[in-house]
């Protein structure tokens, strides 16, 4: 029999800055957080805004260990009184994994890597002590998941995901399902992102980012924004809590993962991949659509994504879907890459705590054929028992987290 996970803790980074605070107080007030890039050199891009966090180190090293630890406080669980439960603990980590982290290794063999050029560049992967060497261990795609292994104390699974942009969101699908099937009494999941100048002007080049603000689901939308983000979740067997006197924060009861099959880059127009996604989510945690109260939706703010996975809801809510509360909160954040679908889970426990629904900023105009409810007049006081969110990847990757609020031990 499957087993009860429910969410006992979380850290999480966003270009606000450290913690949830920042999210209630920006993300639930619509003011997005797009400024003018200082790590970044833009004087020959497109694009020159982003959303970098305004912490004193920006690393992956930094965020990985700020988001476990404080993930681990938030769950009360610590290393060695919780030891024998955070041995067997799996750790999923979403994270950047196309080989750019060797760069900065390679760079450093250079006879210029001294030189002013290569300073600002130590900062992203390195160990913060700052004037040590870069080495091969610390620049690899598995190093986040390994040093979330090593701050809990963990000899069990560990994986890392590199499939863009669902990555941390797939950690997350992936950690539950240890869980769900009795693996593990406790899973440790999420996504490390730190924004990158090569994959800032990979997308600058694509022109697939808006010049000022991302306008998701507008009729002027011109495209995403990116930046810093990081998200650690504790996902954790019901009674294992409950036994160790842990509150749960809400239950997860379901997950989907799927492929279009279409594009390298584009979405499928129809959004058939996404429909799959969600409907395997609705159907693991035995989810009538109509019981779902809120959509975190993937929504970048480019014209070819917000029309499919408006058509994909529809494929799947049918005349319900012009009845659900949809918004991204991508127009806030910026898209968060491979750390995103972890910051959006979070983002949907709290809006289940706080019975609030966070809106669609920077929306100017309805578009044809996106009629639904984008909760584009700010935020809404709503009470929500089931919240979904959505994620999409480039090479057609979906993937869909569903969440119920916590009801006190009732079955679901």
């Amino acid at each position: 029999m499957d087993k009860r996970v429910v969410i006992t803790g979380y850290g999480v980074v966003t270009p606000f800055g450290l913690g949830e605070d920042p999210i209630l107080d920006k993300v639930f007030e619509g003011e997005h957080c797009f400024r003018p890039l200082q790590s970044i050199d833009t004087s020959r891009s497109y694009t020159k805004v982003g959303g970098e966090a305004p912490v004193e180190e920006r690393s992956y090293k930094f965020f990985t260990e700020y988001c476990t630890e404080r993930a681990l406080v938030m769950a009360g669980l610590d290393p060695e009184n919780h030891r024998s439960s955070l041995e067997k603990a799996a750790v999923a980590v979403g994270n950047l994994g196309d080989g750019t982290h060797l760069l900065n290794y390679y760079e450093q063999f250079s006879p210029d890597w001294e030189a002013e050029e290569f300073a600002n560049r130590k900062s992203e992967f390195m160990r913060s002590e700052g004037d040590q060497p870069v080495s091969i261990h610390d620049s690899n795609p598995y190093e986040q998941a390994a040093a979330v292994a090593g701050i809990i104390g963990s000899t069990g699974e560990r994986l890392a995901f590199t499939n863009a942009c669902v990555a941390s969101a797939n950690a997350i699908g992936y950690g539950f399902d240890q869980v769900r099937k009795g693996r593990t009494p406790v899973s440790v999941a999420g996504g490390i992102n730190v924004l990158y100048p090569i994959v800032f002007y990979n997308f600058d080049s694509s022109r697939a980012m808006a010049e000022e603000v991302v306008r998701p689901f507008s009729k002027h939308r011109s495209g995403l924004l990116i930046g810093d983000g990081a998200a650690i979740l504790v996902l954790e067997e019901l009674e294992h809590a409950l036994s160790r006197g842990a509150e749960p924060l809400a239950e997860m009861i379901g997950w989907g993962l799927s492929s279009d099959g279409f594009h390298i880059t584009q979405p499928d127009p129809e959004g058939d991949g996404l429909a799959r996604s969600m409907k395997t989510a609705l159907r693991q945690a035995n989810c009538r659509p109509e019981e779902v109260d809120y959509i975190n939706a993937h929504g970048t703010g480019t014209p070819l994504n917000d029309s499919s996975e408006t058509n994909a809801l529809k494929q799947v809510f049918g005349e319900y879907a012009r009845k659900i509360p949809v918004s991204s909160t991508k127009s806030t954040t910026g898209h968060m890459l491979e750390a995103t679908g972890a910051v959006e889970a979070i983002i949907s426990v709290l809006a289940l705590t706080h019975g609030r629904i966070p809106p669609t900023a920077n929306f100017v105009e309805t578009d044809e054929g996106l009629d639904l409810d984008y909760v584009t007049e700010g935020s809404r006081q709503k009470s929500l028992d089931v919240v979904m969110s959505n994620s999409r990847a480039f090479g057609g990757n979906n993937c869909t987290l569903l969440f119920r609020r916590w009801n006190g031990g009732e079955s679901s």
